[in-house]
């Protein structure tokens, strides 16, 4: 059979040099500013690009060619047992700085590399033992697209993206439980991340509900298609969220992360006595009322506790068992009773809605709009009107 280059060559080899492209990109970052989660979307990026390697050369005819055919067969290009924890660590590396892979941990990537010496060992046995009469290769089958190494990759995808969810919701229930600006620290780019794998899971299992055939080429180039599509917006995006992120260090010379992109919060909250807890909660809102700190748009938990002269477990559970609520809604109440205050003094007539929040100590419009309705159900604006109604009303 001729070598062709055909449509659906041509289509995927541009996500496939894509791919390639923005993982040596990630890799020079992650080297020269020691970024941890640059070298995992690399190393994702180009299992990604080589998924893509045996349906790419597949079309083109190499398959069904002497030499381009033994090619396929003996490089493992579809690294499903890789992908899964490269997947973990590097969701895992975006939400904690200081995260390794250290011990026992190694053990997430034992199955890939069983796998990889499990094609040596077809590699030798088939080239150099037999030389060339094959064993393994008897059926003319390329061994990663055999069925039980597709169905138990996906699974192990599956499992990895579950456990990449769960990392993330634990991060933003402690990061809500310890700061008051929690908003602006969750990554809007992991939630992306993590949707775009989800997509390319429900892809891969309604094609394999419709296609079980791993083997037949033809409408198995839809799901591929999607596939470079998804992983192109995982490069160019999470590419664009590192540059973001490593601008600051860029501008400065520097040539190393010194800290967390994210605060990494640790601490839980701890159970106080009953009669312990009244003082405690007194003591709590004169900080806020008095002194006002929720007027502090990056106030923590660690900072209301150095002003007590407690430990934010401590700070912690006086807020989660005496007032019902975490630390991010705690001060988040105090911040709207404040906004609204300054409306009801007519503040909005003379100053921006906006304006009005920041000073009050909310980061951003978006959060602002969002905690209000939160708190009030209903948006700045319509809470204006209402008033507005409700004053004519009365005159």
């Amino acid at each position: 059979m001729d070598f062709t280059i055909s449509f659906q060559t041509a289509a995927l080899l541009f996500f496939f040099v894509q791919g390639l492209l923005f993982a040596g990109l990630l890799l020079a970052r992650g080297q020269e500013y020691a970024h941890r989660p640059s070298r995992w979307l690399s190393l994702f990026l180009l299992l990604c690009s080589l998924y893509l390697v045996p349906f790419m050369l597949g079309y083109s005819g190499w398959y069904g060619r002497d030499g381009y055919r033994e090619f396929l067969f003996f490089v493992p290009f579809q690294h499903f047992f890789l992908i899964g924890p490269v997947i973990y660590c590097y969701t895992r590396s975006l939400l904690d700085a200081d995260f390794r892979i250290r011990g026992r941990s190694w053990l997430h990537f034992l199955p890939g590399g069983l796998y990889l010496l499990y094609s040596l060992v077809v590699f030798v046995v088939d080239v150099w033992v037999l030389q060339g009469d094959y064993y393994f290769y008897a059926d003319g089958r390329d061994k990663d697209l055999a069925p039980w190494y597709q169905i138990t990759g996906l699974l192990a995808m599956i499992a990895y993206t579950g456990l990449s969810l769960r990392a993330y919701q634990q991060y933003r229930k402690r990061i809500f439980a310890e700061l008051s600006y929690a908003d602006s620290v969750v990554y809007s780019w992991v939630k992306q991340y993590l949707v775009a794998l989800l997509f390319i899971m429900v892809l891969r299992i309604v094609f394999l509900l419709l296609l079980p055939n791993f083997g037949s080429f033809g409408r198995w180039f839809w799901y591929y298609l999607c596939f470079g599509a998804l992983y192109y917006f995982i490069a160019l995006a999470g590419y664009t969220n590192v540059v973001k992120a490593l601008a600051p260090l860029h501008w400065r010379g520097e040539s190393k992360l010194l800290s967390s992109e994210i605060p990494a919060p640790k601490s839980t909250a701890e159970t106080l006595e009953d009669e312990d807890l009244e003082p405690w909660k007194q003591r709590v809102r004169d900080l806020m009322e008095r002194e006002k700190l929720y007027e502090n748009p990056t106030l923590t938990l660690s900072d209301v506790a150095g002003r007590l002269g407690v430990t934010s477990k401590q700070v912690s559970g006086i807020i989660n068992q005496g007032f019902r609520q975490n630390f991010n809604d705690f001060v988040n109440t105090y911040r709207v009773a404040a906004v609204r205050e300054r409306f009801a003094r007519g503040e909005h007539e003379r100053f921006t809605i906006l304006s009005i929040a920041l000073a009050c100590g909310f980061n951003s419009k978006t959060t602002f709009n969002r905690v209000f309705k939160q708190f009030m159900a209903r948006t700045p604006v319509q809470y204006l009107a209402d008033r507005s109604k409700g004053s004519s009303t009365t005159s």
